[in-house]
């Protein structure tokens, strides 16, 4: 689907289907392509005449959030989270200081809440295609917010279910799937940090004071997304070395219990297999006290080894 606002020579916003039917040469141009078609893909070449490489970048290949300067516009890849899956969409920036073109394989709420924004926009409002990137791309931070948020309650919901969840498995089943859902989450928000710190660092774009603020407070948005992220995945890991620990202490107690029952019983069944070796001259087999002698030496054995175990504090 391609959708059309421009601004003629008179300030008048207009929207239409395609590029192909404004009638004047406009003073601003914003074609939003979304879920495109092949042949609504041929715009890019036929009548942008963008660059065959962005042109690559935005329809065949998925990219890494990026920018790249050509000679009439800057490309930019930006990548937002989709509501329901968690995974990353891929949404496309074509701009220069009159045209601005969005392009995503899949509907874009952000790009849709930018574009209800600028038909809202007063008569004779100023609005340059700087802005339309900014607001997408905030729309875009501001919704990895929900996302991070969700998987920081749930990172704290474990302090309270330890104490009473006495299935250790499950709870490291969580904490692995807790950790991929925050390293998919990072893998989208580290790319667009460093993205918007170039940015504003570089000097890709021509930015008034005002425009600066307004990505640093995205930047700044990203920052703290970041250090959620960062702070949720050490409590995850923290969480998975203690039940670890917690599992290996009680395999441990485990262990020695084993093995102290085995080291007192050792003696007696090395006195069971003696006495149990079929020679004619054994001379306790024929004693009349000799069945009682070895349960009384096999009892001793078992008390001694017993209290001397428990002397070393060993059980």
């Amino acid at each position: 689907m391609i959708r059309t606002l421009y601004i003629d020579e008179m300030n008048t916003l207009h929207v239409c289907d395609s590029p192909y039917d404004i009638e004047v040469t406009p003073k601003w141009l914003w074609v939003d392509m979304s879920e495109p078609t092949k042949e609504e893909n041929l715009l890019l070449s036929q009548f942008f005449h963008f660059h065959p490489l962005s042109i690559e970048d935005a329809t065949t290949v998925k990219q890494r959030p990026k920018y790249k300067e050509y000679d009439d516009y800057l490309f930019f890849v930006f990548h937002a989270i989709d509501l329901r899956t968690m995974k990353p969409e891929e949404i496309d920036i074509f701009i220069n200081s009159t045209l601005i073109v969005t392009y995503h394989k899949e509907a874009s709420e952000e790009v849709d809440k930018v574009w209800h924004t600028m038909l809202n926009k007063k008569p004779n409002e100023k609005v340059t295609t700087n802005e339309v990137m900014y607001k997408t791309l905030d729309a875009i931070v501001d919704n990895y917010f929900p996302f991070v948020y969700d998987l920081e309650d749930k990172v704290f919901s474990f302090e309270d279910r330890h104490s009473v969840d006495i299935s250790t498995e499950n709870l490291i089943d969580e904490t692995f799937d807790l950790r991929e859902d925050l390293l998919l989450i990072r893998r989208t928000v580290l790319p667009m940090r460093d993205l918007v710190y170039r940015l504003l660092e570089g000097k890709v774009l021509a930015l008034s004071k005002k425009q600066k603020i307004f990505l640093h407070h995205i930047n700044d948005h990203l920052i703290k997304q970041v250090e959620m992220i960062e702070s949720s995945r050490e409590m995850t890991a923290d969480i998975r070395d203690n039940y670890i620990s917690l599992n290996s202490f009680r395999m441990n107690n485990i262990m020695k219990i084993l093995t102290i029952y085995s080291v007192i019983f050792m003696p007696l069944t090395l006195i069971a297999g003696i006495y149990g070796m079929n020679f004619d001259v054994m001379p306790e087999l024929h004693w009349k006290y000799g069945y009682l002698a070895v349960w009384i030496v096999m009892i001793a054995i078992t008390v001694g080894m017993i209290g001397y175990f428990r002397i070393k504090k060993w059980f």
